[in-house]
């Protein structure tokens, strides 16, 4: 009786039965669109808020705090809605979106970063202005799961499957959308061409939406008394329903920190380039949305909804250590893993490259969260009793798991990670997995699969490896030589000796050698001996130290201005200055002339008050992840605005890209190639005459000399490199300003698998 009552029901309410697959279709979209403006938005920001993982972190939590309040704005209003009045503001969120997406790059670009920027020295006020700029379109976008569920559930008995396809088709979209944007829309047509693709789609699902809304009834659905459903469960009190607002608050901390520390991990044994992330987070959406399908699919058969939901919580920390731990042991037994340096090669596909970017994330990430989202319709079976208020709880549930997982972003990117490192990390998620189990036991004291959960909860929370232990295996480094490691929450870096080498790691790669490299001396001293009066200097990046270093040379240097966006690099190399091979690290950290800042470089240059001789840039390879915002046409003006009428730019030629680059600011530019693997880019305002012999006649300088033996670096070998140099010099008014530039809404050399021609 009370299913044929229901049938009813939904028959009045939905007039035409192909307008709810058309709705889930749009919901896809909209899901899709989610993730691709959270991509170039996130990048956009990026440039306001700085570089570095505590900047990212404010802007995922400040984009997961509009979600919320949407939600929770959603929650308040759709239970006083009929069918068609959902899906219209469903419609016009979407047309909102779509208006604001517009403009998204005057507000964030011309307005935050290029006006603006200074207000990004307080945190706090970084925050607040992040939080606010994102707050229109995040809560547009919160607003739709309520909304929508209360569309196509206007009864409580088949409210829970609905909600679960609908969440799981969401996320599914947007595990697409973040796949597709991260390895082929943001790369083809930048961040700008992004968000302007996104606008289009979401119009077209706002439209669609009005379209379809007459099918859907305008007048609230009368509900059949037949209180059946309702009586075959346990009754949900007020008191029951706020247990599972801080379950659900709990669960979604430890699943945001579950996966902060996933992309650690795997940012560290994949060498991570400007494709890895949109991959690496494609796998947790994908395996999230697909598990939420699944829930929706089998939650009839549920009988005791917190009991699966609580071992879900602690398979998934239990699973995810031991995932963990094994990945790590492997990567130390088999070293060639390391053996390239995250540079894909589409012509070179091998089972290396498959292992890491498919096997490596599906081992790590699938089980957990396909677990994590087959709870969702599980928690709404549990709570959805009272077809009155389905949106409602619908909203209340989604705004506490968006709560756990910005508070859970903020507490353990920004304080676990810099106190406890992952390793402590992990052991205290497994705590918290641990605690989740012991809940069952008044209710199950004989199940064997949580028995044997909860010992090997305890056994992990004992024994996992230290954090030395676990950043060793991971970046393939011998039990036995030689390895310290700091991390904090913007990275991790590690230093490791074999045969009496030292290896700067910094977030897994290698960054330099010790002693210092002759490279990374020739990149110090070629600029600064070359230069007639280098007082003040700025150089980006610290890395092992011998580029910063050695850029000290020149005995009228008076400042030298080292900024390092890795807080980490910095401890290690403090560490290792007391040992016998990092001894001219000691140098130049007692030196008064060098003052080192931890800091986005670009953000550092902006707000500088001053200006430089030479500023320098010791960046990474140009296709890593955020390189871009050193390679673009808008960060060399930002140079050129602070050099010194005589001053000039120093930048390892990394390609054709960059020099192009340059050359569409600087008039003129001179490329210095001093070895086989060494090239070093000059642009400025002036004709840059590379004068070998007064460079020759610095090197004899007793203070040079001396500074250089000091630094280890040989002599010799410059004044070679000096008199075999090959210059090339080219300016604006004879090879005219290049085209296809990199930019920082378009960065071709971050992008290259896109910009390959």
């Amino acid at each position: 009786m009370a299913k044929t009552a229901t049938k009813k029901t939904e028959v009045v309410a939905i007039k035409k039965p192909w307008a709810i697959r058309v709705l889930f279709t749009l919901f896809f979209i909209s899901g899709f669109n989610a993730l691709l403006y959270q991509v170039a938005w996130q990048r956009m920001l990026g440039l306001f808020s700085g570089s570095d993982v505590r900047s990212v972190t404010v802007v995922i939590a400040s984009y997961l705090l509009g979600l919320g309040l949407g939600n929770l704005l959603s929650s308040r209003i759709s239970d006083r809605l009929n069918n068609r009045q959902c899906v219209r503001i469903y419609g016009c969120c979407n047309l909102g979106i779509a208006v604001f997406a517009i403009c998204s790059r005057f507000l964030f670009y011309d307005l935050l970063f290029l006006r603006l920027q200074y207000l990004a020295q307080s945190p706090v006020v970084m925050l607040g202005i992040v939080f606010v700029s994102l707050l229109i379109p995040t809560t547009m976008m919160g607003l739709s799961l309520p909304l929508l569920s209360k569309a196509v559930s206007r009864s409580a008995e088949n409210a829970a499957s609905r909600i679960g396809w609908l969440y799981g088709i969401n996320t599914l979209g947007s595990g697409v959308g973040t796949l597709v944007s991260g390895w082929y829309i943001v790369g083809t047509l930048g961040y700008a061409g992004t968000v302007y693709l996104g606008s289009f789609f979401s119009a077209c699902v706002g439209l669609v939406a009005l379209i379809i809304s007459r099918n859907f009834a305008r007048h609230k659905a009368s509900f059949p008394q037949d209180n059946t459903f309702a009586n075959s469960l346990p009754h949900t009190t007020s008191n029951s329903l706020q247990q599972w607002y801080l379950l659900v608050f709990l669960s979604g901390f430890a699943a945001i920190s579950w996966e902060i520390i996933w992309f650690r991990v795997l940012d560290i044994a994949l060498q991570s380039n400007a494709y890895t992330y949109a991959h690496l987070l494609a796998f947790i959406l994908v395996s999230n949305g697909l598990g939420s399908l699944l829930g929706a699919k089998v939650n009839q058969y549920i009988r005791q909804p917190k009991k699966v939901f609580l071992l879900i919580q602690g398979m998934v920390a239990v699973y995810s250590a031991i995932a963990i731990w094994i990945i790590a042991t492997y990567w130390q037994n088999n070293p060639d893993l390391r053996s390239d340096i995250g540079f894909i090669d589409l012509d070179n596909i091998n089972f290396s490259l498959i292992f890491k970017y498919l096997i490596v994330p599906s081992v790590m990430m699938i089980l957990p969260n396909l677990l994590l989202g087959f709870y969702f319709p599980i928690v709404q079976k549990a709570v959805q009793k009272d077809q009155h208020s389905i949106g409602k709880r619908v909203g209340s549930i989604l705004v506490a798991n968006i709560l756990g997982n910005t508070v859970g972003s903020l507490v353990t990117g920004l304080v676990l990670l810099d106190r406890w490192g992952t390793s402590g990390s992990i052991k205290l998620l497994c705590g918290f997995g641990l605690g989740f189990l012991l809940l069952i036991y008044p209710r199950s004291l004989k199940a064997k699969l949580n028995i044997a959960l909860t010992v090997v909860s305890v056994m992990l929370v004992l024994a996992f490896p230290s954090n030395s232990q676990l950043w060793a295996a991971l970046q393939a480094v011998h039990p036995d030589a030689y390895f310290t490691v700091a991390e904090d929450s913007t990275s991790v870096a590690a230093i490791a000796e074999s045969e009496g080498q030292g290896v700067l790691l910094a977030s897994g790669q290698v960054q330099a050698h010790f002693p210092y490299m002759h490279l990374h001396g020739l990149l110090g001293t070629i600029p600064a001996l070359l230069h007639p009066n280098p007082t003040d200097i700025m150089i980006i990046g610290l890395g092992s130290g011998g580029t910063p270093h050695t850029l000290g040379v020149n005995p009228v240097t008076e400042r030298v201005k080292v900024v390092e966006l890795l807080g980490a690099e910095l401890t290690v190399l403090n560490e290792y200055a007391q040992t016998p091979i990092g001894k001219p690290l000691k140098h130049l950290l007692q030196d008064p002339r060098y003052e080192i800042v931890v800091g986005d470089g670009r953000r550092e240059l902006v707000l500088a008050q001053e200006k430089f001789d030479i500023i320098e840039a010791d960046a990474i390879q140009p296709w890593r992840s955020r390189a871009g915002m050193l390679y673009s046409q808008e960060f060399f003006q930002e140079v050129r605005n602070k050099l010194k009428p005589e001053g000039f730019f120093a930048q390892w030629n990394v390609g054709a890209g960059t020099r192009k680059t340059m050359l569409s600011v600087f008039p003129f530019v001179t490329n210095v190639k001093l070895t086989e693997d060494l090239s070093i880019l000059f642009g400025s305002d002036r004709p840059i005459d590379f004068e070998r012999t007064r460079l020759l006649t610095r090197l004899d300088l007793p203070q040079v000399q001396d500074f250089l033996d000091k630094a280890e670096i040989k002599l010799s070998r410059i004044r070679d490199d000096i008199r075999t140099a090959q210059v090339t010099m080219y300016s604006q008014a004879k090879d005219s300003k290049p085209s296809k530039i990199n930019t920082d809404l378009l960065p071709r050399g971050e992008y290259y698998l896109n910009n390959s021609k």
